[in-house]
């Protein structure tokens, strides 16, 4: 019995530790500065357990043209470090390509290393679970190359958009 006991509890506890990431079970997700990394990680993985949920998040706007086609996408996004796991591509931004009717603040220092962006709210969830390419030339040592590199983004629709004050928000998300 005791042996049972030595591995039902590590395994249970583990279960409740997994459980949050796995989206089994919520209805509405939050992503907030403590769960955008790791909730955006699993959805890379598992799209479908997000589908028909209802999501909001703290972004910026982040607008970009695909090299290859000339298509233009308005995203909403945060960026992560690299060395948490980030593989979206040098650039190291995750979040959706922005399905939305109404008006999209234009991006404002997209690209520079500060919290001073176009910052907003959106609720709304996931069109599919289809990633979305966008080429883009690579980066090194902050010189554009010739090299070419792949993006990769949900499509979100987009209920309710608010401008935000972010401040307080982190440019970076690695937790």
């Amino acid at each position: 019995m005791k042996r049972f006991w030595g591995y039902f509890i590590p395994t249970l506890a583990m279960i409740f530790v997994l459980l949050p990431l796995s989206g089994c079970g919520a209805e509405n997700y939050d992503l907030n500065e403590a769960t955008f990394f790791r909730v955006m990680s699993n959805m890379l993985y598992y799209p479908e357990q997000y589908l028909g949920k209802s999501i909001s998040l703290d972004c910026f706007v982040y607008e970009i043209d695909d090299v290859q086609t000339g298509e233009h996408f308005t995203c909403g996004v945060r960026k992560c470090s690299s060395g948490y796991g980030c593989t979206c591509g040098n650039d190291t931004i995750i979040g959706f390509i922005l399905d939305y009717d109404g008006n999209i603040p234009a991006a404002k220092n997209q690209s520079e290393d500060t919290s001073d962006k176009a910052w907003i709210h959106i609720s709304g969830g996931l069109v599919d679970a289809e990633k979305s390419y966008v080429n883009v030339y690579s980066y090194q040592n902050g010189e554009k190359t010739d090299k070419i590199e792949q993006i990769y983004f949900y499509r979100f629709a987009v209920s309710s958009l608010e401008e935000i004050d972010g401040s307080s928000l982190n440019y970076y998300v690695t937790k």
